[in-house]
């Protein structure tokens, strides 16, 4: 079985894939879009690094990478997608795709999930005048970005300003701060959250949890927390992230979903609980490859 990983990642998670990969009995290929070119001549279509065919090669598309190459990203998925391939995530050939953090809160929203409270405008008279209702300190976070990055605890007036004005309009979220000694990290893989969790502290001085920034955790076992197996579960696929970070803190007593993040680094997390994270996702994927099979031997009889 062959798999193709695109994506530009921290130097662990290509390594501990490929080891997996290898544990399993899989050839996995890790490519970044700058690596590919595309073919459209002569009736002849396809995406190539040098003269390999990267569609017929493969069995399976992994897609990590988007941003800043999305709409090359998107190709790729639908070349694999047409020539009757599995591509993670599925979203990616079957739903208008979107990358966007309050797309993602909408959508849990109108779900019944409990969201941070949330709102993105593209003037600073609205956005101060709603900070000024929900009151400080209040964040400003990136519609986009990883790893902690864009996000900012203001406390007054003057620093929200100051922080918006180094954005362009509407690049910045207004949300409910949530005063926590901790929070958690969930990895949901096929839509199901993994037994195991970890807790996450924010560094001296910080108030983010990333592990860009505190590398303090602990492991729990998720069924010692009432109903985040579901919740983690249900938000995962709300979203169709077949293999996703959900990040929760809690308001008083109550779950929050923080984030769901469709690109998790998960080192983190394997080296604090001990799961192994990398061989449970290929084989998650090698499992419906072998499915998709199946089922189109059984359309052809």
């Amino acid at each position: 079985m062959r798999i193709l990983w695109l994506g530009w990642e921290d130097p662990y998670t290509p390594k501990r894939m490929l080891h997996a990969a290898a544990s399993l009995g899989i050839e996995l290929s890790t490519l970044e879009i700058s690596d590919v070119s595309f073919k459209a001549a002569g009736g002849s279509i396809g995406v190539y690094q040098n003269s390999r065919n990267l569609v017929e090669e493969h069995d399976a598309l992994i897609a990590r990478t988007f941003y800043p190459h999305i709409s090359e990203a998107l190709t790729i998925a639908r070349l694999f997608h047409d020539a009757g391939k599995v591509v993670v995530d599925e979203s990616l050939t079957d739903e208008g795709f979107v990358v966007s953090k309050m797309h993602d809160y909408i959508l849990l929203a109108a779900h019944g999930i409990e969201v941070p409270r949330t709102w993105q405008f593209h003037d600073a008279a609205a956005l101060a005048g709603q900070a000024d209702k929900l009151g400080y300190p209040c964040v400003l976070k990136g519609v986009h970005g990883s790893h902690g990055t864009h996000v900012h605890l203001v406390r007054n007036h003057e620093e929200l300003m100051q922080r918006y004005a180094g954005y362009p309009a509407g690049e910045l979220m207004l949300q409910e701060y949530l005063p926590a000694d901790e929070d958690f990290r969930l990895l949901v893989v096929g839509y199901q959250a993994l037994p195991l969790m970890v807790s996450r502290y924010p560094a001296p001085g910080d108030f983010r949890t990333n592990v860009a920034y505190s590398q303090s955790g602990s492991a729990y076992r998720i069924n010692d927390f009432t109903g985040l197996v579901e919740l983690a579960s249900r938000a995962a696929r709300l979203l169709r992230r077949e293999f996703a970070g959900v990040d929760i803190r809690y308001r008083r007593d109550k779950p929050v979903v923080l984030e769901v993040n469709r690109r998790p680094v998960f080192e983190h997390f394997e080296k604090v609980t001990g799961f192994d994270v990398a061989e449970r996702f290929l084989s998650y994927v090698a499992d419906k490859v072998i499915q998709h099979r199946h089922e189109r031997t059984l359309v052809a009889l």
